[in-house]
């Protein structure tokens, strides 16, 4: 069970599953009344999680690439991003934060914009000004009243809102980094497909028909721009998924293999094993 004494205030509406369908969150205060208790050394991300900060924060590492997050910065996490523990933070910490469940995101499909999050998997932190920040917060607060309420609808309605404010102001500002490339957007894509689809498409051959591309220019775009194959990408995806499923939850390890499109259990293990060195029994006692 989570300690949200660190927090300001909290509200949630739960889900199926170990992961809230949706989290609205606002932690200030001293860092020592949550930080450490509350947020693991190293995690597989379960949900889709927008954070913001409201004053200065510091670094942070998501899928091993170093950010280091400033007062109006925000950033977004989809599932299975592998973040660390934020480090160098600044002794008070006013953070608002967000997270929504895939099953969430589903539901609010096919009016997410598709511009923002394929764009995170490339560059997930961009700056704010504070007329923006300010206009987050309201969301936010908004959010609290009817997440509390336990009003599923109107929680849909505001946080697809929200993410067409977000998206907006990536497409005016172009965020941090310099504008994405054409070879970036395919990747940015393509890693959103893998995300959504990972469970059930293994093939690159089925990405790139989505994509309306060749397989062998996916292949060389994905290569050139992350370098490593779109193939690993695939695999990588579902390792870290299964990861999560074995750590976070007590399912069966043949459910596991059954929701991760896997022929049987044996097929699963061998996979597993060949990029881990250790069976999903032995992974998962291991991290007891």
């Amino acid at each position: 069970m989570l300690d949200y004494s660190g927090f300001e205030w909290v509200s949630f509406i739960p889900g199926e599953t170990y992961v809230d369908d949706i989290c609205v969150m606002h932690a200030k205060g001293e860092k020592s009344a949550f930080i450490n208790r509350i947020i693991p050394e190293q995690y597989f991300s379960p949900s889709y999680c927008f954070q913001i900060a409201n004053k200065g924060f510091g670094k942070i590492y998501i899928n091993n690439e170093e950010y280091d997050i400033k007062a109006n910065d925000g950033f977004l996490l989809a599932p299975d991003f592998l973040v660390k523990r934020p480090t160098d933070l600044e002794s008070n910490i006013d953070m608002y934060i967000l997270a929504i469940s895939r099953k969430f995101m589903e539901e609010m499909n096919p009016q997410f914009p598709l511009s923002l999050i394929s764009h995170i998997y490339i560059h997930p932190v961009w700056h704010m000004n504070a007329q923006k920040v300010q206009g987050v917060i309201r969301y936010f607060d908004l959010l609290r009243e009817v997440v509390a309420a336990q009003n599923r609808t109107a929680a849909m309605l505001l946080v697809n809102s929200l993410f067409h404010f977000l998206a907006g102001d990536i497409a005016n500002t172009k965020m941090h980094a310099p504008s994405m490339s054409r070879n970036e957007d395919i990747t940015g894509r393509f890693m959103h497909l893998v995300d959504a689809h990972c469970e059930q498409q293994h093939s690159l051959d089925w990405y790139a028909d989505q994509l309306c591309l060749s397989t062998r220019y996916v292949a060389n775009t994905i290569k050139e721009t992350l370098g490593m194959t779109a193939s690993s990408f695939i695999e990588r995806a579902l390792m870290q998924r299964a990861k999560t499923l074995l750590v976070s939850t007590p399912m069966p390890i043949q459910q596991i293999a059954d929701q991760l499109g896997f022929r049987n259990q044996s097929h699963f293990g061998t996979f597993f094993k060949r990029h881990e060195g250790l069976s999903p029994a032995a992974f998962r006692k291991k991290k007891e």
